[in-house]
C-alpha cells in the first residue's frame, strides 16, 4: 500500500476542520463567549506584563519579544491554561477524545487511498444539519485522520468488497427478499466497525458542550 509523502508541517500551522453537530449545538455553544471575552482580557493584561511587555523596547527586540509571546500563548492553550477561543477549547476535546479511545499516539503515514475525495464507506455524518467550523493545530489533525483511517481499514475494505457483491442493495427499498436482508445486517455491523474524522470532531463538540457549565463557572469565579 503507497504511503503519501508530504512536505514537513510547520509546529504553527493549523486546519480548517468542520463539525456537523445536531440541531442546537450552535446555540449552546453561544454561552462560551462570556468565557472568550474574560480570558481575551487576561492574555491581553499577561502581554503587558513582564517578561512580555514590548513597550519600551527597540523595533528588533520588540519582534522578538512578540515571538516568544505568541509561542508562549500557544503553549498556554495546550495545557487548557488559555481558553480565550473556540478553536482553543475544541481543541483540548478532540484529545481527550483521542484519549479515551486510546488513540493518542504515533500512527503509521496515511496511504494514498485514504486522500481520495468522498465519504469513506460506512459513514454516517448524515443528518446532522449544523456545522461549527474550527482551526486546529495540523499535527492534531493529521493524528485524527491517521488514526480513524488505521481503526477503520479493514473495514472500510470490506465494505468496498460488500458493494461489489451487492450493487443494487437498499436499505430504503420497500420489497427486499431475505437475502438483501441479511446482507444489509453485514453492511450495519461493518458500518459500526468504521469511524470517520467527523465522528472525532462531533464527539469533541459534545464533550464541549457537556462541559460548558464547569467552564463557565470557572470564569464567575473569577470575576
Amino acid at each position: 500500500m503507497m504511503s503519501v509523502m508530504t512536505e514537513p508541517i510547520p509546529d504553527d500551522a493549523v486546519l480548517p476542520v468542520t463539525a456537523r453537530v445536531p440541531f442546537g449545538t450552535k446555540e449552546q455553544l453561544k454561552t462560551l463567549k462570556p468565557l472568550f471575552r474574560a480570558e481575551r482580557r487576561r492574555a491581553r493584561v499577561l502581554a503587558l506584563s513582564e517578561p512580555w511587555d514590548v513597550r519600551k523596547l527597540s523595533g528588533r527586540e520588540a519582534t522578538e519579544r512578540r515571538t516568544a509571546w505568541y509561542a508562549h500563548r500557544a503553549e498556554l492553550r495546550a495545557d487548557g491554561q488559555l481558553l480565550d477561543s473556540l478553536d482553543a477549547v475544541v481543541m483540548l476535546e478532540v484529545r481527550a477524545e483521542l484519549r479515551a479511545r486510546g488513540w493518542d499516539h504515533a500512527w503509521p503515514p496515511l496511504p494514498a487511498e485514504a486522500l481520495i475525495p468522498g465519504r469513506w464507506p460506512g459513514s454516517r455524518d448524515g443528518g446532522y444539519p449544523e456545522k461549527v467550523p474550527v482551526r486546529l493545530p495540523a499535527g492534531l489533525v493529521l493524528r485524527v485522520r491517521s488514526a480513524c483511517w488505521h481503526t477503520s481499514a479493514e473495514a472500510i475494505g470490506q465494505l468496498r468488497d460488500w458493494r461489489d457483491r451487492w450493487p443494487d442493495a437498499l436499505p430504503t427499498r420497500a420489497f427486499r427478499d431475505d437475502h438483501e436482508d441479511q446482507a444489509l445486517t453485514e453492511y450495519e455491523e461493518l458500518a459500526a466497525q468504521v469511524t470517520t474524522t467527523g465522528e472525532i470532531w462531533r464527539s469533541a463538540i459534545g464533550r464541549l458542550v457537556d462541559a460548558t457549565p464547569a467552564l463557565l463557572g470557572r470564569t464567575a469565579a473569577a470575576a
